[in-house]
């Protein structure tokens, strides 16, 4: 019976702090209508918020140590090739061996001519850069996410 006692003076203490609490104005409450700050934390990923994203393994070691055999690549398709910097991963088809798709190189220099874009690439464990350049007609997508293998840590 002193058990039964002490749990209800236990519960309604517990309620008069909840209720208090509730009923309180919060001087620190977190204002949700700064979402230009948020956006800026997540600055590069807001773009792919509303696109479909794709994934492709990678099968060589020509980017470790960046990404290894085994990891999850996820990219997105490119709608504006303008917007590609020096230094983003892409997935892209060969430019001159058919049947060699999903090559994901870090760019290293663009090219901007009456044809279009076209993209020097390099892998990361690479001496140097890739022979051909890559038009943009072959680029598949931008590579905004890696998720690692197995070994990594």
């Amino acid at each position: 019976m002193l058990a039964i006692i002490g749990l209800l003076a236990l519960l309604l203490v517990a309620s008069i702090g909840w209720f208090n609490a509730e009923t309180k104005i919060h001087a620190n409450k977190i204002s949700y209508d700064n979402t230009y700050n948020w956006t800026e934390y997540f600055h590069g990923y807001e773009a792919y918020l509303d696109k479909r994203i794709y994934r492709a393994v990678m099968v060589t070691t020509s980017m470790t140590p960046t990404i290894n055999v085994g990891d999850t690549l996820l990219w997105v398709e490119i709608e504006n090739f303008a917007e590609l910097r020096v230094g983003d991963i892409i997935i892209y088809k060969h430019p001159t061996l058919a049947g060699l798709d999903n090559i994901a190189h870090r760019i290293v220099e663009i090219v901007h001519s009456s044809e279009g874009y076209k993209f020097r690439t390099k892998g990361d464990n690479l001496l140097t850069p890739d022979q051909h350049l890559v038009p943009e007609s072959n680029v598949r997508g931008l590579v905004i996410g890696v998720i690692y293998g197995k070994g990594r840590g």
